[in-house]
């Protein structure tokens, strides 16, 4: 049975001169010969236009996984480097993926400069020198070129400051929005005049917000395709019958080649059929990309007020962001109709943390709790504030940031919640974070592109609700 080398959708605009079938034959000749599938890829992305640059600044490819996008990738990469004399950044969202381009590239180029043992000498005469360090791989050439291979992590600052002709977005089911603001640009100004980017990714999973900006961008070549932007795609409408060989080789291009019928044998008795279909059909479900959202926005947006109560039971919350960049704190106030939130200041880590210790130390004796959460920054948070009373202060668990979450979402449904109407931050770090699973249960936190605030935010509403401790009541001394 052969596999189907034409995409089951593409776009790509006219052209008349392509560079591709140079990119495959130099491939040809160092040992990774591009399937039918890759060479046609490689002229898209290699088409010419009128005035002799690249057609295609923007270049997507969905396809299944394990089907070799590396087999279209590295040759367009070693093309650049040694004929186009390109500058290059090519990010994976895993170390071990980047990692693995690297050591292929340097196959071919050999381990160092005046490599003796260098499988293809004039390629090795090319070689300035590689430059590695824990997340970043460089190598230069004689003729200019340079070409790094990085990690993307959950930066978004990644990247800021370079230039690139190339940028190559491999694992783009999990590129954010975030890390597209810092790599788009990279490119803006292309030393060769010629910028391009090329995606490469399989399906997202549902409920993903890393595969928001994927799903986007496919979206729109599907919906309103244009000169400049191609996209090639081996996917399936349907789940269909998972069972049916004959639907693999419609959608995976390399079955037969490397890719290996035993292996989706394998995958197809053990897998969820729907999970099966993602992976190995390229099956875009509904909700592909889309993120479940933590809180309704409509919701949180009636529940805003600019007259906020003034008394009651107060408690604070404090979260420090996940890279240790910054802390929330967050202020709740417990009365007899229900609950109310603010956030009381979000600041850069940068700025220290006295500030934060001296406001929880002062209000010991009128608040009930203070609830702090945070893999960076808690500790040194807590050492400052060791002469605390006993149950004023409280080092969040994971199951705290649970049950914070699930208090705050139940109070938002049952409309008992209050929100400060001019806190913008606040607002919208609500109406924008996604539920990010923590463990295998179903249980979640607040995830997304702006967390921290509404983190903050049940942490304190958690603390103002479940407390026992109350300097307010008689007896109690804080």
């Amino acid at each position: 049975m052969q596999a189907r080398q034409e995409p089951t959708y593409s776009w790509c605009a006219e052209y008349g001169k392509t560079e591709g079938k140079f990119a495959a034959a130099v491939a040809d000749a160092y040992g990774l010969s591009p399937h039918p599938w890759q060479r046609r890829l490689l002229d898209d992305w290699l088409a010419l236009d009128g005035d002799g640059k690249l057609l295609n600044k923007l270049c997507v490819l969905p396809v299944p996984r394990q089907n070799g996008k590396t087999g279209v990738c590295d040759p367009r990469e070693t093309w650049g480097l040694i004929q186009r004399g390109e500058w290059i950044l090519h990010t994976a969202q895993e170390y071990q993926t980047a990692k693995k381009a690297f050591d292929r590239l340097r196959v071919k180029f050999g381990e160092c400069k005046n490599d003796p043992h260098a499988k293809y000498p004039e390629l090795n005469r090319l070689v300035d020198r590689y430059t590695t360090s824990a997340n970043q791989m460089v190598l230069d050439l004689t003729n200019g070129a340079h070409i790094e291979f990085r990690t993307r992590g959950s930066s978004g600052d990644m990247g800021r400051g370079g230039t690139f002709d190339l940028v190559v977005v491999d694992e783009a089911q999990c590129y954010t929005e975030a890390q597209d603001s810092a790599l788009s640009p990279l490119n803006s100004a292309a030393p060769s005049g010629s910028p391009q980017t090329i995606l490469m990714g399989t399906v997202p999973e549902p409920g993903s917000y890393k595969g928001a900006k994927f799903y986007a961008i496919r979206k729109r070549l599907h919906d309103e395709p244009y000169v400049g932007a191609c996209i090639h795609e081996w996917g399936a409408s349907e789940i269909g019958n998972v069972e049916d060989v004959s639907r693999w080789y419609e959608f995976n291009p390399s079955l037969g080649f490397q890719l290996l019928e035993s292996a989706l044998y394998k995958d197809v008795m053990t897998m969820a059929p729907d999970t099966f279909a993602r992976e190995h059909l390229g099956w875009w479900s509904p909700t592909a990309g889309l993120p479940t959202m933590a809180l309704d926005g409509g919701k949180w947006e009636g529940l805003s007020t600019d007259n906020p109560p003034s008394d009651g039971k107060t408690a604070y919350g404090v979260r420090f962001a996940p890279d240790g960049s910054e802390v929330c704190l967050c202020a709740a106030l417990k009365h007899e109709g229900g609950v109310h939130v603010e956030v009381v200041r979000r600041e850069n880590t940068s700025a220290g943390l006295t500030w934060l210790a001296d406001f929880i130390s002062e209000r010991h004796g009128s608040a009930c709790c203070c609830v702090i959460d945070g893999k960076s920054g808690v500790q040194a948070l807590v050492d400052r504030l060791e002469r605390m009373p006993k149950g004023y202060l409280h080092v969040a668990s994971a199951q705290d940031a649970v049950a914070a979450a699930a208090t705050l979402l139940d109070c938002v449904n049952e409309k008992t919640l209050t929100w400060y109407a001019p806190q913008e931050d606040l607002r919208d770090s609500a109406v924008t974070s996604i539920r990010r699973n923590i463990g295998n249960n179903g249980s979640w936190g607040f995830g997304g592109e702006n967390p921290t605030p509404i983190t903050a935010a049940s942490l304190a509403v958690w603390g103002a609700m479940t407390a026992r401790r109350d300097p307010r009541r008689k007896g109690i001394v804080g």
